[in-house]
This record gives C-alpha cells, sequence and structure tokens, in this order.
C-alpha cells in the first residue's frame, strides 16, 4: 500500500477568529478586514504549533510516502522553518483553493502516480493517534473508502418549522459523525472529481464518493479527535493534555574509585588523560564512566557494575568502560528509561584537569546521547588529603537523572 497523505490547512479560520472576542493569541491583531494576521494553525498547543503536530502524528506510518500540505501563500515562510524536522523530499508545499475541496484537488493533481491511496487528514486535528490510524488502514481491504467516524452520542431531535417544534427523535444507533483521515482508491477520487459537477462543493471526501457510488465504510473509534475550530476547541485541548500525568522520573547515585599505578593509562570520560600514572582495574579503569554506569543501574534496580562485569571473568580484561556503558544504557533503554541529565566530580590531585574538561563533556554527551547542555563535569583535588590527595587514587561521583518513556 502506497498513500499520498493530503492536509488541507490553507482555511483562513474564520469561525476561530470570531469566538476570540478581542482576545490576541499572537500578540497581533485581527485586521480591520477580519483576515487573521496569522493562520489558527500556528497557535501553540502544548509547546508545539497546532499544523506542527499534525504533521508530526503521521511521520512514523511507512505507508504514507509523500505528505501534500495545501497551504496559503502568506503561511509558507512559517511552516518553511519547520522542514529541518522532516525529510524534506517526503513533503510537497501545495498552494490553496477557495474551498476545502478545491485545496484537496490541487493536492490530487499533485500528487504521486506511484500512490494507490490518497489519505485526507484535517490540519486543524493534531489529536490523532497513531492507533486510529492505522484502525483506517486495516480496514481498507475490499473497499473504495474508509473514514474514521465516532458513533453520535446524544439523543437528536428533527425539526422542521421556524417555532422549533419538533417532528421527531432520530435513531442515534444508526449515526457517526465523520471525522478524518479518510481514505480513498485515487484513481477513484480522481474520477469523482473530474465527473461530478458538485465535487468542489462538498466537506468531505466520503460525500464525493457516495455521489459516484462507491464503497465507503466507517472505522468507529472512541478516541478524542476534535476539530480545533475555535478558541473554546484549543482552550479544551489545552487543558485536556496538561491532564496527562508527568512523566516518571528517578534518579541514580554512582560512586568509584581506583588506583593510580605507573604504567597504566588514565582513563577519564572515554578519553585518555596525559599522565604519569594510570588507573588500575579489570577493565581500563575509567571511574567516571564506572560511576555514570552504577548510577544507571541504580536507577533501574538491576544491581551494580561488578555484576554485570565482573573482575572474575577474563572475557572482560582490558574491557573499554565505553562499551560497558553501553550495554548498560540499552538495558536501561530496553526497560524504558533513558539519561537527561549527568552531573560529575571527578576526584583528584594531578594531573590538573582543566584542559581537559571540555573533551570529558564531549565524551560522555557522545556516549549518552544526550545535549551537552545537560553534562556537567567538575574537577577538584584534595589539597593533599587522603589517597586522592597523595596521588594514590583518583575517586568519581555521578548524579544521574532518568526519565520512563513511553513505548
Amino acid at each position: 500500500m502506497r498513500i499520498s497523505l493530503v492536509i488541507p490547512a490553507a482555511g483562513l479560520g474564520s469561525r476561530f477568529y470570531q469566538s476570540l472576542s478581542g482576545w490576541q493569541p499572537f500578540g497581533k491583531t485581527v485586521s480591520k478586514a477580519g483576515v487573521p494576521s496569522q493562520s489558527k494553525l500556528f497557535c501553540v498547543l502544548n509547546g508545539e504549533p497546532i499544523l506542527l503536530r499534525t504533521l508530526k502524528a503521521f511521520d512514523k506510518i511507512p505507508q504514507i510516502k509523500e505528505i501534500l500540505l495545501v497551504l496559503s501563500p502568506e503561511m509558507r515562510p512559517e511552516v518553511g522553518k519547520w522542514m529541518h524536522a522532516f525529510q524534506k523530499s517526503r513533503i510537497k508545499l501545495i498552494s490553496g483553493g477557495k474551498t476545502r475541496a478545491e485545496s484537496v484537488w490541487h493536492a490530487l493533481r499533485k500528487a504521486s502516480p506511484r500512490s494507490d491511496w490518497v489519505m485526507v487528514h484535517d490540519g486543524a486535528r493534531p489529536l490523532i493517534s497513531s492507533k486510529a490510524v492505522k484502525d483506517v488502514l486495516r480496514a481498507s481491504k475490499g473497499w473504495d473508502g474508509v473514514i474514521l467516524a465516532k458513533k453520535v452520542v446524544p439523543t437528536i431531535k428533527k425539526v422542521l418549522t421556524a417555532d422549533g417544534r419538533i417532528q421527531e427523535t432520530v435513531d442515534r444507533n444508526m449515526l457517526f459523525e465523520a471525522e478524518t483521515p479518510q481514505l480513498i482508491r485515487r484513481d477513484l477520487l480522481f474520477k469523482a472529481y473530474t465527473q461530478h459537477p458538485k465535487a468542489l462543493q462538498v466537506t468531505d471526501e466520503a460525500s464525493l464518493l457516495e455521489m459516484v457510488g462507491a464503497r465507503v465504510r466507517v472505522v468507529a473509534h472512541d478516541g478524542w479527535n476534535p476539530k480545533l475550530t475555535t478558541l473554546q476547541d484549543l482552550l479544551l485541548a489545552k487543558a485536556m493534555l496538561e491532564k496527562d500525568p508527568a512523566p516518571q522520573v528517578r534518579v541514580g547515585i554512582g560512586f568509584d574509585t581506583h588506583r593510580l599505578v605507573k604504567g597504566r593509562k588514565l582513563y577519564l570520560g572515554g578519553i585518555v588523560v596525559p599522565s604519569p600514572k594510570g588507573s588500575l582495574g579489570h577493565s581500563d579503569g575509567d571511574a567516571l564512566l564506572h560511576a555514570i554506569a552504577d548510577a544507571i543501574l541504580g536507577v533501574i534496580g538491576a544491581g551494580d557494575i561488578g555484576e554485570w562485569f565482573s573482575d572474575r571473568n577474563p572475557k572482560f580484561k582490558n574491557i573499554r568502560s565505553t562499551r560497558i556503558l553501553k550495554t548498560i544504557l540499552g538495558e536501561a533503554r530496553r526497560r524504558g528509561w533513558e539519561p537527561y541529565h549527568v552531573d560529575t566530580n571527578i576526584i583528584l590531585q594531578s594531573p590538573k584537569l582543566g584542559p581537559y574538561k571540555q573533551k570529558i563533556r564531549k565524551s560522555v554527551t557522545h556516549c549518552l546521547k544526550i545535549p551537552e547542555k545537560d553534562v556537567s563535569i567538575k574537577a577538584r583535588t584534595r589539597e593533599g588529603l587522603g589517597p586522592e590527595g597523595k596521588g594514590l587514587a583518583v575517586t568519581c561521583e555521578a548524579v544521574v537523572s532518568m526519565r520512563k518513556v513511553e513505548g
């Protein structure tokens, strides 16, 4: 299955701006002509613009081979700032039409002829789940089109007179509220657009397929996939997302000491520091990486470094501590934990580490795959006190902060 995803996002959002009542979401006013100075889709929803969240919702769907993003001309500069987050060749920017249906038609004509399906999803539905998208894909076999929909829950009354008199209560068991994404066979959608005289007036793709007698089915879901049409919709979405539980966080503490002897290299943080003495150990003796590894093991409750890399096991003789840390970090990630900050102390009388601290920091950053700003390397002496102060040992301490990652 090859899919061209169309995201119509060129609308003015007039209902959204009518709901503002003087509120200025961008620090800018709405123009006198009533046309918004920026699209509602640039409003920030929990740290990201609405439209960017919508795009990211489909980024991991392998069947989607291209994304046709339909925009108004004034939206292009802002959207262009996001393109670094995506594979550029995968996204095409398309100029929108006067109506939603016309915008989809513009995109359809630019879609790859290699795609056998077209999926359309509203730019203002940023909370679509990957599960819902996959349910739509699975339901397509044997059908001309599939749409995501929600079963109507409220009691529906049919009113025909101007005075509001109820004619009947509609059987809601047969009613569904159409949502997106909507998945349609590309050749059939193209045919419907070219052959039906009212194609550019439809409000969704399923309506157009119904007009030409195509077989379209509903995939019901019970998730929350709102179209953010008004300010109230946006505020509700913000409130719902803020109710999500805070990420689970744990902190681990690591500590390691190694004797300093002649004839050994002094490894710290994965690099060799020039020194007349080096760390004695079954491995390369990198006390800093050992402390970090032990702190990670503390977070996941998986023992200590000696249990994982015993000094009685000859296969670990002279093993690089970068390999030790990589193994333990891999186990932590397998269990759903990742580091996001590390704070360390290196206690060593000599050599002085000032010239090497930044190099050590970059090495630890590379090992942990976290930003350099989140790695702290501090060096201190013991002013001649204790084994460190007498040049007999190096001691390292580490505090590693980790968070639970869902999935």
